[in-house]
């Protein structure tokens, strides 16, 4: 990226736009009611929030407390009442006019993301995410995109995702609302946040744009590509060529 155009608005702008699935695109964490309706987290949520477990082992914990009648069937029925925004099929056919790509970049399960946007009539072709397999033992979990070089809050690491998939002349936008998306946001030179991600960006001071609705991103992010405003972030390019050098 050409080192004069940090804080320049830029014309004819490529976006990869990442998204979270958990919270974001879906309604409510779909991990977490899961979890709770299946299985028996208290004790290893106490065990994580105390920072005495990863994020991975309280995955495989909760996964393996999940009952016996959490079949495949009975988990795809469940998954039928999962709601997304109801405004992210109108972005998604807003983003399809212009020359962006879209990533769903999330900590969660594909056995649950696939269903749910597949209910929702959407085809995604970029996830990253964890896998979720049912086994004679029960649900096993599977993280590839972990990493020992990043310390983030998650069992796969959102910041190698990014880098992965972001092109030299592309702005990362990133879209949010969890402690999962901390450390992604820090290499995005877009961020929308809510939640708390967003209190966590005011905190660490990340400029960020707060929202609701797709509707809202969407609205904001029209008038920034039309107009030419979508800027570079000076600090989210020196973080993101600080972890190509440390990889």
């Amino acid at each position: 990226m050409a080192g004069n155009t940090f804080g320049k608005g830029l014309l004819h702008v490529l976006m990869l736009i990442a998204v979270d699935f958990d919270g974001t695109i879906s309604c409510r964490d779909t991990s977490d009611d899961l979890f709770a309706e299946f299985g028996s987290v208290t004790e290893i949520t106490a065990l994580l929030v105390a920072g005495r477990i990863t994020v991975a082992e309280y995955y495989d914990m909760a996964l393996a407390s999940l009952a016996d009648t959490c079949t495949p069937e009975v988990l795809a029925q469940w998954l039928n009442s999962r709601e997304i925004d109801s405004t992210f099929i109108s972005f998604l056919e807003w983003l399809r006019s212009t020359d962006c790509r879209l990533a769903v970049v999330s900590d969660g399960f594909d056995a649950y993301i696939y269903p749910i946007l597949h209910n929702a009539g959407i085809t995604i072709a970029d996830v990253a995410c964890n896998t979720m397999r049912y086994t004679p033992q029960g649900w096993r979990g599977g993280y590839p995109g972990a990493s020992e070089s990043c310390s983030c809050f998650c069992a796969g690491c959102k910041r190698n995702a990014l880098l992965q998939r972001l092109a030299d002349d592309e702005v990362l936008v990133y879209i949010g609302d969890g402690m999962s998306d901390t450390c992604a946001v820090q290499f995005a030179d877009v961020v929308f946040a809510k939640g708390y991600l967003a209190s966590w960006c005011t905190e660490h001071r990340i400029p960020h744009h707060p929202w609701r609705r797709f509707s809202d991103i969407q609205r904001i992010l029209a008038t920034k590509y039309a107009t030419g405003a979508i800027r570079r972030r000076r600090q989210a390019h020196l973080a993101r060529k600080a972890a190509f050098i440390n990889e």
